[in-house]
């Protein structure tokens, strides 16, 4: 197992004080695209019902093998809209469209809805992340458009600037700024697209002392979904080795005592 490219969540839990680790609230995402990892922290403190709708979409899979449908130069990257299936272009089912929440700047890295012109309330399925500041325009028309995610680290920042440098060909609206890949002309296959392989929760971890004094785990992922924990005395990445597998219930929750006499542990969850 490659720890490097795999771990998701670090945790020290340092017992030997009285004092617990505090962790933010707001949930992470990981979209998997052609061209490498974009991971997102999901504003649900100031765009709560955004969060809660663009969640039932990734707890259903419907962005799983979709594609990045629209590529402005240096303006945005949008996707979460279609797929390509059996040689033809589909659009995802679509959930009711979601109040606006507009809070946060449209700058760069930031994760937004898509909607339709004149609609402020018109938000579904369709999403883009801002390839620069954009606040000046998106944050000054149609209600603003919602900010709901942030990417959190430099290689997400890279791979979002990786997607936006494939090259873009007109075919037909919605698609006039299609990125294709090894495309010049002629039928367009489906490795021609930069596709989203799937937005998937990223599992977090919370620390506590238990009633009886065992350290407890709280392990917050997607709903119903098999999660495996590694323990190890230190952070060498030959150390650690599995302590449990856990499956979360149906609210993406999993508790787990571990019953260790080792005041300080480190932990780490792994994507299935």
């Amino acid at each position: 197992m490659n720890f490097t490219r795999h771990v998701l969540q670090i945790v020290l839990a340092a017992f030997l004080f009285t004092g617990l680790e505090s962790f933010a609230a707001n949930p992470v995402v990981r979209f998997r695209s052609d061209l490498g990892n974009i991971d997102v922290v999901l504003l649900q403190d100031t765009a709560p019902a955004t969060v809660a709708n663009f969640l039932g979409y990734v707890n259903r899979k419907d962005y799983d093998n979709t594609f990045i449908h629209r590529s402005p130069p240096n303006f945005v990257i949008q996707g979460g809209g279609f797929k390509f299936v059996n040689d033809r272009v589909v659009a995802i089912p679509q959930q009711p469209p979601v109040v606006n929440e507009f809070n946060v700047s449209n700058t760069r890295g930031t994760l937004a809805m898509a909607k339709l012109g004149g609609d402020p309330d018109s938000a579904t399925s369709g999403w883009f992340f801002n390839l620069s500041d954009n606040s000046t325009n998106l944050d000054n028309q149609n209600g603003g458009f919602t900010v709901f995610g942030r990417i959190i680290n430099s290689s997400g920042l890279a791979n979002m600037d990786a997607i936006a440098a494939v090259p873009i060909f007109n075919a037909g609206s919605p698609f006039n700024q299609l990125p294709l890949r090894n495309f010049t002309s002629g039928t367009i296959q489906d490795n021609n697209f930069v596709r989203i392989i799937s937005v998937s929760m990223v599992p977090s971890l919370e620390i506590s002392r238990s009633s009886d004094g065992l350290i407890r785990l709280r392990i917050s992922g997607a709903a119903s979904t098999g999660y495996q924990v590694y323990s190890s005395p230190s952070l060498l990445e030959n150390s650690f080795s599995p302590l449990v597998s856990v499956t979360t219930d149906a609210s993406g929750i999993a508790i787990h005592d571990d019953a260790t006499s080792d005041p300080r542990k480190f932990y780490r969850v792994i994507i299935p």
